[in-house]
């Protein structure tokens, strides 16, 4: 009988739900002015796209530089010179979803479903874009990315002497206490306690009946 009840609390406690973060990773998203890279430029400068034959179309790159962990996803805000967007293409195995245009700016987001790790850098995509005066000169300028640790985990946690609240955003010891420890019914951070607890005492009244019906069995 003791074994099977270990065995009981063994399942209860593989039941726990459990947080699993992604690991996080760090970056450069830079633009560049051809294929093969030769001239890039990173966050906060602006460089020249390239003009077609007849002027009516330019083309300049986005690419990534990994530095720690390994890149999954990540997202890019650019503000463009005398261009239109126009059409874009994913390279080296990257996806995106439909850029997001504001004015003379425009989101893109990336995606990669094995991610690139540490110490590579790669072209993500190639972007067409439609030239608004033929005689201006056509760039793009990286304004913001979120390059380093895009995927925030999630929940209360503490990590290296600072206080995480259920959102992944940093927050002080005092907001952590009050949305995070489990005593407070608010967080859910005691349902995993109740889930034992619970267990705990479904385990003992199974064992109880158990050993009644043995003794009036003997009887």
């Amino acid at each position: 009988m003791k074994e099977k009840l270990f065995g009981l609390l063994v399942m209860l406690l593989v039941m726990i739900p459990m947080t699993v973060h992604a690991a996080d990773w760090k970056g450069t998203v830079f633009g560049a002015e051809d294929e093969n890279m030769n001239k890039t430029t990173l966050n906060g400068a602006t460089i020249t796209c390239p003009k077609s034959t007849a002027g009516d179309t330019a083309t300049c790159y986005i690419g990534l530089r990994v530095t720690s962990g390994t890149a999954k996803s990540f997202s890019v805000t650019a503000t463009l010179t005398n261009m239109t967007y126009d059409s874009i293409d994913a390279m080296n195995g990257w996806t995106y979803t439909t850029p997001v245009t504001s004015g003379n700016t425009i989101t893109f987001n990336f995606s990669h479903r094995t991610g690139l790790a540490a110490t590579n850098q790669v072209l993500v995509a190639k972007v067409t874009y439609k030239v608004n005066n033929r005689a201006q000169e056509c760039g793009i300028k990286i304004t913001s990315t979120n390059a380093t640790e895009p995927d925030t985990p999630k929940g209360c946690r503490v990590e290296n002497n600072k206080y995480y609240c259920e959102d992944g955003a940093e927050c002080s010891k005092a907001e952590y206490d009050e949305k995070c420890v489990p005593s407070n019914p608010q967080t859910g951070s005691f349902v995993p306690y109740l889930v034992v607890l619970g267990g705990l005492g479904v385990a003992g009244a199974l064992y109880f009946t158990t050993r009644k019906k043995a003794k009036i069995y003997h009887v």
